[in-house]
């Protein structure tokens, strides 16, 4: 089985740097035109599957018109506590903001001082990518569709995809993502494209 992991398209938290995290923020026009774009560009899917947040709603909506959808609760992004809707500027003087973001150029999630921990991210999606290969395997599905988030999906890959890579080797940038195949017992993600969204338009 084929699954094709996308990240929404672009909100105004993204463009301000915002931890949105579990903020249920809508897409900005630009980001509906994006995923209006990027939709053709993309193989078609029997089935999709995306997180509960209306940025991951909308996007399926558009890059995959008329495909029945299933929301699946633990494709939802980060929770980043305190952090949520704010961006560096307004964080800068946080204690806790300074000692995670003094680690280096690519501050560790793993170590994020507020939220949940990465490896709650971990095994919540990771439970959520059970449900999506066990539901699309009843369904009889050749080919599904998974919208939801950065981290979310930075935290899959990391566990799952193949060959391997960083953390930060998995971000994918606004209707960017992945063509992936599918081992069912073991839930590797074999990569088979990477879909550059809104940096190769």
């Amino acid at each position: 089985m084929e699954l094709i992991l996308i990240r929404h398209g672009t909100t105004q938290g993204n463009l301000e740097k915002r931890f949105i995290g579990t903020l249920d923020v809508p897409l900005l026009p630009q980001g509906e035109e994006l995923a209006r774009r990027v939709g053709p560009t993309l193989p078609r899917v029997e089935h999709i599957y995306r997180s509960p947040l209306r940025r991951c709603l909308r996007t399926a909506e558009l890059l995959w018109p008329g495909v029945p959808m299933t929301v699946v609760d633990e494709l939802r992004e980060s929770d980043f506590g305190p952090f949520e809707g704010k961006n560096h500027e307004e964080l800068k003087d946080d204690p806790l903001y300074q000692a995670w973001i003094g680690m280096g150029e690519h501050p560790d999630f793993a170590n994020m001082p507020v939220g949940e921990s990465a490896q709650q991210v971990t095994d919540r999606v990771s439970r959520g990518l059970e449900k999506v290969a066990a539901d699309a395997a009843a369904r009889g599905c050749a080919r599904v569709g998974v919208v939801s988030h950065g981290g979310a999906l930075m935290s899959l890959l990391t566990k799952y995809g193949r060959p391997e890579r960083a953390y930060y080797g998995w971000m994918c940038p606004n209707c960017g993502g992945f063509r992936a195949e599918l081992n069912p017992d073991t839930l590797e993600l074999t990569i088979l494209e990477e879909y550059e969204g809104e940096k190769g338009l």
